[in-house]
């Protein structure tokens, strides 16, 4: 499953929706996206095994791991903050 995240940059995950998905509360990547300063935009597949679950879940469970081409969802407990990694 695809989903786009909208995130800062430590990785939290500010927002999530399903590509194409302009009914109900997930809609917003069809309506448009316009980041704040600090934030990213990004289209990335959601980790084996959460692909069936909420997106809110999803935005509690995951985290957003690098940034541009090598941005990728993380499980909560696999994920290192930026600063720690010397970023």
């Amino acid at each position: 499953m695809i989903v786009h995240v909208v995130s800062d940059e430590r990785g939290r995950i500010v927002s999530l929706s399903i590509p194409g998905d302009v009914s109900g509360t997930s809609g917003i990547a069809k309506a448009g996206v316009m980041p704040k300063q600090g934030q990213f935009v990004h289209t990335l597949d959601v980790p084996p095994g959460f692909e069936k679950r909420p997106l809110l879940e999803l935005h509690r469970a995951l985290r957003v791991d690098g940034v541009g081409k090598a941005a990728r969802l993380v499980k909560l407990e696999d994920f290192t903050e930026p600063f720690l990694k010397g970023n």
